[in-house]
């Protein structure tokens, strides 16, 4: 692994950001307010355009990152609008899972800062996938007892058309939720 950038050493990604003020300002500017600042707290160290230019590009990446997942999690909702909350749920997770994922495929070693959060967000997500399947089954079993007590009621109130009866125990029974 690559030495770290000054930014990162020395914590400067937020300042930078915050001077940088969503590219309203130069990379000259941020890199003078970046070095009055170091020096004001202290610091024996400048940091070069060079560095900052890096540091935008990176803050640059994440805020590209952040917007093409609220993109995806936009058309997902879409894509689900009209289905079960539990459907468009599963699809919440399934895409979180997938994030997860890809996370821990791209890490180079297991010497990094906190394992147990990882594990722990894999565990919470299995444990809401798992939750949301019960969910399902529940919705799935709740449907068709209703279904059998409308088959039942209409059985009660038209005994004397039976042609009737088996119509509308075929409507009911072709009834999918949405």
């Amino acid at each position: 692994m690559g030495q770290k950038s000054k930014a990162d050493q020395y914590g400067l990604k937020e300042i930078i950001a915050e001077k940088w003020d969503g590219g309203k300002k130069t990379i000259v500017y941020v890199t003078e307010e970046v070095n009055k600042y170091l020096e004001q707290n202290g610091f024996k160290l400048t940091v070069s355009r060079e560095a900052i230019r890096r540091a935008v590009r990176s803050y640059e990446d994440q805020v590209a990152d952040v917007r093409k997942n609220m993109e995806t999690a936009k058309a997902i909702a879409e894509v689900f609008k009209d289905h079960p909350g539990t459907e468009l749920s599963e699809a919440m997770l399934q895409y979180i899972a997938q994030l997860l994922n890809k996370e821990v495929q791209s890490i180079e070693s297991l010497s990094f800062e906190n394992p147990t959060e990882l594990v722990l967000s894999a565990a919470k997500l299995t444990q809401a996938q798992a939750k949301l399947a019960q969910y399902r089954t529940q919705a799935v079993k709740a449907l068709d007892k209703a279904k059998s007590q409308i088959k039942a009621e209409l059985q009660k109130a038209i005994q004397h058309d039976p042609e009737l009866l088996e119509r509308l125990c075929k409507i009911v029974d072709d009834v999918k939720v949405k």
